[in-house]
């Protein structure tokens, strides 16, 4: 991710899948916001949408699944953290596999 302070970036094996792990760091809440847009745009950009869910309590956690990678995104106050798989994955699997390396 372009924005933000770089806290964390790693690749880890769960459940047999190779994950991509990124957090970045922002100064308030109100730039981690305004920047987690950005990169939910840009992630998904040029590429048509498989299945995606999100959440209704704030729309600032997605899971998106894309032809060729699935990515959840989500935003912690004032932290953004990427899991994005290296093969398209179903959100139901995926969520299941990445939620633990997101908090």
């Amino acid at each position: 991710m372009r924005e933000g302070k770089l806290l964390k970036s790693e690749i880890v094996c769960r459940d047999g899948e190779q994950l991509y792990v990124e957090k970045v760091g922002f100064k308030d809440w109100h730039a981690c916001i305004h920047a987690y847009y950005l990169i939910s745009d840009r992630l998904a950009e040029g590429h048509p949408i498989v299945e995606q869910r999100w959440s209704y309590e704030d729309f600032c956690n997605i899971t998106v699944r894309l032809e060729d990678y699935t990515y959840a995104l989500i935003r912690q106050v004032d932290v953004v953290a990427l899991v994005r798989s290296f093969r398209p994955i179903p959100v139901d699997e995926f969520d299941r596999i990445a939620q633990p390396l997101i908090m």
